[in-house]
């Protein structure tokens, strides 16, 4: 199924959001899915058969004209704004769909693919808080300099949201980064400066780079994938 994200400003304001797995009624984890450059959501909708789990919602909302932002994830953030801002919306908006159907975010767990997973680290990065899981694939935080590029400190509004700010601002949120040493379109200096980033906000982080240069999803990663969702089914 397929529906107009709502609320999004910017290059991205007519985004789609594709749906798939169990429906609204019977789910009680959800997987948000950001495709990369030239990708679709119906793509990677597809590919999630690999890790789908009865009683998983899929939320894949889709970039306009399949690009999230302009140019390279390495360039000054300001050459691909208004764009990334639009972007990350859309993954809020995918998460806020997920808990208008009553999943929390602890229960979401979040993929981004190459260009997808450089929305994911920001999305992350602008929005900590306690997430089921995040798996950055073949990418890493946008940015020139990564130097600067530390979680941003969520707004804590309660009690029980300033104990969990206490123990990070990500909350031990799992976070897997899955690139290659020769990766055509990412460094891996900057997928380990990524890594460092989320350490530092309180994620549990496992980066891991592979020899060669292969770039997306591989069955390892799917499988892992497949663990984490079992893992948050069974709390």
């Amino acid at each position: 199924m397929t529906r107009r994200l709502g609320g999004i400003d910017g290059p991205h304001a007519d985004a789609t959001l594709v749906t798939g797995g169990a429906p609204a009624a019977g789910a009680e984890i959800a997987v948000v899915l950001v495709h990369g450059r030239g990708g679709t959501p119906e793509g990677i909708v597809r590919l999630a058969d690999e890790f789908y789990r009865p009683g998983t919602a899929l939320l894949a909302p889709g970039a306009v004209r399949s690009s999230w932002f302009p140019t390279r994830h390495d360039a000054p953030i300001g050459a691909n704004e208004p764009a990334l801002t639009s972007a990350v919306d859309c993954v809020a908006a995918a998460v806020d769909v997920a808990g208008a159907i009553g999943i929390p975010s602890e229960r979401v767990v979040l993929i981004g693919i190459s260009q997808g997973g450089s929305v994911v680290t920001e999305f992350l990065r602008r929005r900590p808080r306690q997430y089921g899981g995040a798996f950055v694939v073949s990418a890493a935080l946008p940015s020139e300099d990564l130097i600067d590029r530390d979680v941003e400190t969520g707004r804590v509004d309660s009690a029980s949201e300033r104990s969990e700010a206490d123990r990070g601002r990500l909350a031990g949120t799992p976070v897997a980064l899955d690139s290659s040493e020769d990766d055509p379109s990412v460094s891996a200096s900057r997928v380990r400066a990524t890594a460092d980033a989320f350490r530092r906000a309180g994620a549990t982080v496992d980066c891991r780079i592979e020899p060669g240069d292969g770039h997306g999803l591989s069955d390892a990663t799917m499988a892992r994938i497949g663990e984490r969702i079992d893992a948050i089914a069974e709390r």
